[in-house]
């Protein structure tokens, strides 16, 4: 049997070492505290959350200082976005606030840095709790339904096809959306395409036709007929009126 990567006589090594230097890594019951309150949706999660990244009471995991910060924030932003899914925030919602924090994080050059998008992150985590509570709580089929929209929207998606990955009959899953979402099945797709769009043509170069095509719409003439029926506007009014320069990004067209 080959020697394992980390023998067991490493480990030791290194919990005698703490030992020495009387270091103890913060307690389950304190970590525990901030979670609580993250899925309660209170802020003083943020206030417990900025002693995450103290290395004093989490440990070394580089010796270089400002990659041990950068690796204990990327653990710290993993594990509240377990606990944010558990509060009722669709997943695809913060998994993409993670990992939009953590890619701020791999460019970052300086602790102070990383601790100020630590930070970000933690509060919108606890606003995005504040809004699932603030809104209708949903069965485990429409949570799961709304979770498959968010993660294949940009793709066309049928009723028949969220009814079959719920296991569900279409007929159920159309009144059960109706009646818990509010509007139904293929309004409810539409309008989330039609906020992407809008997101789309502030923060980026994308030209129409990428964008018709990237959420799915069968042509950019369809794509323009929809956009304005949602907002008032076309798609070109719509960048000329919002359009954020601050934010946006070469994207080849």
């Amino acid at each position: 049997m080959s020697e394992p990567l980390i023998p067991y006589s490493e480990i030791m090594q290194l919990l005698h070492e703490n030992s020495e230097n009387e270091f103890q890594h913060t307690t389950y019951r304190k970590e525990s505290l901030r979670f609580h309150y993250l899925m309660q949706g209170d802020m003083r999660a943020v206030d417990e959350a900025v002693e995450i990244l103290n290395p004093d009471i989490q440990g070394t995991l580089s010796l270089d200082p400002v990659r041990n910060i950068r690796y204990l924030l990327i653990v710290s932003i993993g594990l509240a976005s377990r606990y944010v899914i558990e509060a009722g925030v669709p997943q695809e919602t913060i998994y993409s606030s993670s990992d939009l924090h953590i890619r701020r994080a791999d460019v970052a050059t300086t602790i102070e840095e990383l601790l100020t998008i630590h930070k970000e992150y933690w509060i919108k985590a606890v606003e995005l709790v504040r809004q699932a509570k603030a809104q209708k709580k949903y069965s485990k089929p429409i949570m799961g339904c709304l979770n498959y929209i968010d993660s294949h929207f940009n793709t066309k998606i049928t009723l028949s096809d969220v009814a079959k990955e719920m296991d569900l009959h279409p007929a159920y899953l159309a009144s059960l959306f109706k009646k818990e979402v509010g509007e139904t099945f293929a309004n409810y797709v539409t309008r989330r395409r039609v906020e992407t769009a809008k997101a789309l043509l502030t923060r980026t170069e994308y030209t129409y036709s990428q964008i018709a095509y990237s959420l799915s719409f069968c042509s950019q003439s369809h794509f323009i007929k929809v956009f304005r029926e949602g907002t008032g506007y076309t798609p070109r009014q719509y960048r000329m009126e919002f359009y954020n320069s601050n934010f946006s990004r070469n994207i080849s067209g």
